[in-house]
């Protein structure tokens, strides 16, 4: 059974006969090639001359399904979040690839070689009020919530909605970076998949670039007043803690708009964005992203 590509998207293709060693029926590229925690892998596959791609498969770290996207050159490109908990170390990324030659349909096996860097996180300790805390034994809301939120990111446009350069939401100090690993009144907490950003109630939040609103809902358990907008190729951005939010789903965003104000709603101690880029469900670090652009 295969899963062809429909329209710009190629989907996860099934096993089947593979090539001769001596065929090239495609390579792949990563950029960068030595990646840290928390970065975003951009992987491109080139099909060889006179080939066209159909479909491409491919599992890398807590991804169980990369997916790739069409160029207009015949290219396929995906991204991939390198996740926080990775140590570093030489890896190799592989995917199966079919595509079509002269109307016959045809399979490969491609790969290229990553050297992963470590990167150190720090330490975080919070303190809460016990009434706040208690939500922590909540497992069973806290998994609602998560599948809710998933739910909204199981599809994405097939092509880019963001342009430019990407933009810190709103103003104020960093107090909480991605990958920090979190206690909450001396219990193990996780480590911090987003940025936090310190601002008063009621401060304004702006897109960090142009898409198409996929959730804007109050999610009591953890997330508060919450945004998801989705910016096409698998690439997400979540606002969390609102205490206001001024789009609704299905709304399209440039970026720069405003979508809500800072609160406090949700699992939190005080007034400040918790803010998240993800490619699926895998988080990045969005200062990053902001540093260093998205290139389809």
């Amino acid at each position: 059974m295969k899963l062809f590509s429909t329209r710009c998207f190629l989907a996860l293709a099934a096993a089947g006969v593979l090539l001769s060693s001596s065929t090239r029926a495609a390579t792949m590229k990563v950029s960068p090639t030595s990646p840290q925690p928390g970065d975003v892998l951009t992987i491109t596959i080139y099909p060889h001359s006179g080939e066209k791609l159909t479909a491409i498969g491919m599992a890398a770290f807590d991804t169980s399904r990369v997916n790739f996207y069409a160029r207009k050159d015949g290219t396929a490109r995906a991204f991939l979040g390198y996740p926080f908990d990775r140590t570093g170390g030489k890896f190799t990324l592989k995917a199966r690839v079919q595509f079509e030659k002269s109307g016959e349909e045809k399979e490969q096996i491609v790969s290229t070689p990553v050297a992963g860097r470590a990167r150190y996180f720090p330490t975080q300790r919070i303190t809460m009020n016990n009434s706040n805390a208690g939500k922590m034994s909540q497992k069973d809301l806290f998994r609602k919530e998560k599948a809710r939120v998933q739910s909204k990111m199981k599809s994405s446009n097939a092509s880019p909605l963001w342009s430019g350069n990407w933009m810190i939401p709103t103003r104020g100090d960093s107090t909480s970076a991605y990958g920090r690993k979190r206690y909450v009144n001396g219990k193990w907490w996780g480590q911090h998949n987003g940025a936090d950003i310190k601002a008063p109630s009621g401060a304004l939040v702006y897109a960090t670039n142009s898409g198409k609103v996929v959730l804007s809902e109050y999610l009591p358990t953890l997330r508060g007043n919450c945004i998801v907008i989705d910016h096409g190729c698998n690439v997400f951005s979540i606002y969390m803690h609102l205490s206001k939010r001024t789009v609704g789903e299905g709304d399209e965003v440039e970026k720069g708009d405003i979508i809500g104000k800072v609160g406090a709603t949700g699992f939190v101690t005080g007034p400040h964005l918790h803010w998240e880029v993800r490619i699926g469900w895998e988080p990045v670090d969005p200062n990053k992203v902001v540093a260093n652009g998205l290139n389809f």
